[in-house]
């Protein structure tokens, strides 16, 4: 059986189950907006896994050619992205010069990302358009764990937002390790490496929804 179609069924599984579980619990009047965005990053994977199941089983190709698989990847990191960006980072970092490292230090991340990139996509032997598909998906991996790394070391705040939700931006950090380990998989047309990251994503989605749900408990207590 094809290896790519058994890690995209795992993976998808995974998402929908994280993905109900939090439209179940936080899509409702009044409810944070923080969760609701993490959990429309795993509804954004739900899709994007279904093309990728349907395109397999119709034409047997999910490798070649930007695709709405590798956009609902996107989608997803970008959720990710925007749910630390903006008013959650205003809420634990000021700008003061005291936290200038806790800025300083989260740029190895998308460095780390970078080098990554250049080494295996961009003076790589590959085509144009899988060094720009790949450019852009390390792109914003880049920016979003930049701000998951940054949450994960910065102190606390007050009502302890930043610890509580310290074990989701570790779990967040690995989901965009994996988006990065799946652009590469596929490029190499790697159906064990495929298989193995698909059922690690298909495990850690629900994590990312449930360590989301014991954040917003904690600091609502």
């Amino acid at each position: 059986m094809n290896l790519f179609l058994i890690a995209n069924i795992i993976a998808c599984a995974g998402a929908l189950g994280g993905f109900v579980f939090g439209a179940l619990r936080f899509f409702r009047p009044k409810a944070a907006i923080y969760p609701q965005i993490v959990t429309m990053a795993s509804g954004v994977i739900v899709f994007g896994r279904l093309y990728q199941i349907i395109r397999i089983v119709t034409i047997n190709d999910v490798l070649e050619h930007f695709h709405l698989g590798i956009l609902a990847t996107i989608g997803s990191l970008l959720f990710l992205f925007t749910a630390n960006f903006g008013a959650m980072d205003s809420l634990v970092d000021d700008g003061s010069a005291a936290l200038r490292k806790y800025r300083v230090i989260p740029l190895c991340a998308p460095v780390f990302i970078m080098a990554i990139y250049l080494s295996l996509f961009y003076f790589a032997d590959q085509p144009t358009l899988t060094k720009v598909i790949a450019g852009i998906v390390f792109a914003i991996i880049g920016a979003a764990s930049f701000y998951n790394l940054k949450h994960l070391i910065i102190p606390d705040v007050d009502y302890g937002v930043i610890r509580c939700l310290r074990q989701y931006n570790l779990l967040a950090l690995v989901y965009e390790c994996l988006c990065m380990a799946d652009i590469i998989a596929q490029s190499r047309e790697s159906e064990i490496a495929a298989l193995v990251i698909g059922i690690l994503t298909g495990a850690i989605l629900p994590l990312i929804i449930a360590s989301v749900d014991r954040g917003v408990k904690q600091w609502s207590t």
